[in-house]
């Protein structure tokens, strides 16, 4: 029995040298337990669970997944970023423009038939001795997209009369009478630009534009006859009056720029160069100043 008693000793004693000596399976296999998951229940050496090799859920188990993951979110951040750069940039706003316009005219007659003390060749009056410069104020409705394009629909009206009195000696052929004439002219305009803008910084642009519009000019002739003597205060021994229309479609370019001088307010000027093809105006030149609140 003593024999037996020892031998079981020494088999003891062997037992444990031999598993302190002994490599871990985990050890043996190379593989690296995760720490981070609780429900995963390891032994002291990392042994295999269950008869298998479990890899670590948050490491290399999951590599590809949070590559892919990363890859999705960036490009989700990088679609909202673009919706708010459009949104903050997409704006519809109203306007008001002081225009003060320079009139090129053509230099052509214009003939007013019908007019009894004339004879039967009418009176020719030259198209620069009926119109002046003549300012104008507008209202425009517009939308900016996005940082470099806009459209704008505009609406233009003259800001008054404009009234030319002259006194003609020669306009009828009489040596003892001569004619005071009155020439009144409005105008209104409406029509499409197209904006592009250079920003510059968030508050300041370059702007071009080009545009169509149709212009609808009303004028009025007033011719009074007169003593020669009497000049112009004396009283009309005869008077006719004769209105006639002058409408075109003109294209128009300009170029200017903004500032924004506040949240949803902008100042603007701007240069236009208006192409007509009426009996009475080669073009218009507009300096304006305006300005637009952003909705």
């Amino acid at each position: 029995m003593k024999k037996i008693g020892f031998v079981v000793s020494l088999a003891l004693f062997c037992l444990e040298i031999c598993q302190a000596n002994a490599q871990s399976y985990g050890d043996l296999y190379g593989v690296e337990w995760c720490p981070c998951n609780p429900e995963e229940r390891y032994d002291a050496n990392g042994s295999v669970v269950l008869g298998k090799t479990v890899m670590c859920p948050c490491s290399a188990m999951y590599d590809g997944y949070g590559k892919t993951m990363e890859k999705d979110l960036r490009k989700v951040k990088h679609n909202a970023e673009r919706a708010i750069e459009t949104a903050r940039n997409f704006k519809y706003y109203v306007g008001f423009d002081y225009n003060k316009t320079q009139t090129d005219t053509t230099g052509d007659n214009i003939k007013f038939d019908h007019i009894q003390f004339a004879g039967v060749d009418g009176l020719n009056v030259p198209a620069n001795q009926m119109l002046d410069d003549q300012d104008n104020i507008g209202i425009v409705f517009g939308v900016r997209p996005n940082r470099n394009f806009g459209i704008e629909a505009f609406y233009n009206r003259s800001y008054d009369e404009n009234v030319v009195t002259q006194v003609n000696n020669n306009l009828i052929n009489s040596p003892t009478h001569h004619t005071v004439n009155t020439f009144v002219t409005k105008y209104q305009a409406y029509g499409v630009d197209l904006l592009g803008y250079l920003p510059v910084t968030d508050y300041f642009d370059f702007i071009a534009f080009v545009g169509l519009g149709q212009y609808n000019f009303d004028n009025e002739a007033t011719f009074e006859v007169h003593y020669l003597e009497g000049g112009t205060g004396s009283p009309a021994v005869d008077r006719m009056t004769s209105d006639f229309s002058d409408d075109s479609l003109a294209w128009r370019v300009g170029v200017g720029m903004q500032v924004n001088i506040a949240r949803g307010l902008v100042l603007r000027t701007m240069y236009r160069y208006i192409k007509l093809n009426t009996d009475t105006i080669k073009n218009l030149q507009e300096f304006s100043v305006g300005i637009r609140f952003l909705f």
